[in-house]
């Protein structure tokens, strides 16, 4: 189907690319979220062209450009141009054995996208090539994703102007199924702005989400950090707990919880904690983990108050066996670990507590136990707005403590043990130690006595007493 109505905005680096592809006696078209987001009125970052220039030929048509990668399995070359990115692919008919298998048509290599918004063909000169109807799917600034192969859209006629019209007759079959990381792919844009999910597809990420437990483990890891680190998923989690708890059933527990946790479900909790979190994987991993367990912690004391015992730990075993199955990073696996074990450490606004848990954890660790902290209570309604304030001055005075270069350990007190040796202060490294300790104690409450001649006088003083 072609229509011509609307003309796209194509930068002049990306139209000189198809042009080039073009004198050299081959047929391409810009296809994919570029076209759906200049729909849209958006600006793509990058462009995507198919071609039926097979993998050596692209190599030769651009030997000219600055070639970013290229990948011969996949038939495809990514060159740039004056900043702008352009990945450009032969025609594809399917992947086998993880190769791109070349189709001479390029209604074939649409078919096996994943949503219709993004299976549009443009070009400058003959219009749009929209077998899927995914022109409708764009509409006031919103993309709605609609697997293809979900609606029984199976015939369409192609007529490239320069060629006799071709009728197509294909078996519908959902892309979610063929590919399920389609499904991810759909709840990571549902997590940024300006997309939707169509209602039938929608229901079929729902049914179809159990397909995700036979994926690629590390891939789906990948993605699945990809979601979570989205501006909006908590909207994600709530419309789509299926594909959490398909990925890691431990969360079915917390999704089926029916006690009201702060006035809210437990999921719900969750949720929103994650998306208050900053968007660094382990403090969102550790805010997804770390109260699973209150299913199964729950208890209540003899006055009917109701705790929950070890969730903590629950939820750091839940963590680890994730990271494991999933073949996380170690870096990732440590400090998500490091924020469950610790996330109730108490946190106050004293500037002499802050520089003892320095002691404990690095600038970083205790930043990010601070924001996990915002996170969580952000989350609960009752929440007052003054403790929040709280934390983020204790924030502010984190960064200062480290700015400002104060003591907030032992070793960086200006003298040591065996300086109180050597001026005869002390008579053995016993007593050293425990003036050490009490001098310790004076620099964190006064900053500005650490200064070895001031320190080695309030010991001679205290001595000559």
């Amino acid at each position: 189907m072609a229509v011509k109505r609307q003309t796209l905005n194509i930068p002049e680096q990306a139209l000189q690319v198809l042009k080039m592809l073009e004198r050299a006696g081959n047929k391409a078209y810009f296809v994919g979220q570029c076209v759906a987001e200049l729909l849209r009125g958006g600006s793509p970052m990058d462009y995507d062209i198919i071609t039926t220039a097979d993998f050596g030929e692209m190599l030769y048509v651009f030997r000219d450009m600055r070639i970013v990668s290229q990948n011969e399995d996949m038939s495809s070359v990514m060159v740039s141009s004056l900043g702008l990115v352009i990945q450009v692919s032969s025609y594809c008919g399917e992947i086998k054995d993880g190769k791109a298998v070349y189709t001479d048509n390029y209604i074939f290599d649409l078919v096996h996208r994943d949503f219709s918004a993004f299976a549009i063909a443009y070009h400058p000169r003959k219009g749009f090539r929209d077998p899927f109807d995914g022109m409708p799917c764009i509409k006031d600034g919103v993309i709605t994703l609609k697997a293809i192969g979900e609606y029984p859209v199976v015939m369409w006629h192609e007529n490239d102007l320069d060629e006799n019209e071709l009728t197509l007759k294909l078996e519908p079959k959902s892309s979610l199924v063929t590919n399920p990381f389609n499904m991810l792919t759909a709840l990571e844009l549902l997590g940024a702005e300006n997309y939707e999910i169509d209602s039938v597809t929608a229901d079929a990420i729902k049914a179809d989400a159990p397909l995700l437990r036979e994926a690629d483990k590390h891939e789906l890891s990948r993605r699945f950090t990809r979601i979570l680190l989205t501006r909006n998923i908590s909207g994600v989690m709530a419309r789509f707990p299926e594909v959490f708890s398909a990925i890691e059933p431990e969360l079915l527990k917390a999704q089926r919880y029916k006690e009201r946790y702060y006035d809210s479900t437990l999921w719900e909790h969750i949720s929103k904690s994650v998306e208050f979190a900053p968007p660094q994987a382990d403090i969102r991993y550790a805010m997804l983990f770390h109260n699973v367990g209150i299913p199964d912690c729950r208890c209540r004391d003899s006055h009917g108050n109701t705790f929950f015992y070890g969730h903590g730990e629950y939820g750091r075993i839940t963590a680890a066996n994730f990271f494991e199955k999933y073949r996380a990073e170690l870096k990732l696996r440590s400090d998500t670990d490091m924020l469950i074990e610790s996330h109730d450490i108490s946190i106050t606004e004293d500037r002499t507590a802050v520089k003892r848990l320095l002691c404990e954890y690095s600038h970083e660790e205790l930043k990010k136990l601070i924001k996990l902290r915002i996170a969580d209570d952000t989350a609960k309604p009752t929440v007052h707005e003054g403790v929040i304030a709280m934390y983020r001055r204790t924030l502010t005075m984190l960064d200062d403590i480290i700015a400002s270069g104060e003591c907030y350990s032992i070793s960086q007190l200006a003298i040591k043990e065996n300086d109180l040796i050597t001026h005869r202060l002390v008579a053995n490294k016993a007593q050293a130690r425990a003036v050490i300790e009490s001098l310790y104690e004076a620099v964190l409450a006064e900053p500005s006595l650490n200064v070895a001649p001031i320190l080695l006088d309030m010991v001679r003083k205290s001595v000559r007493r």
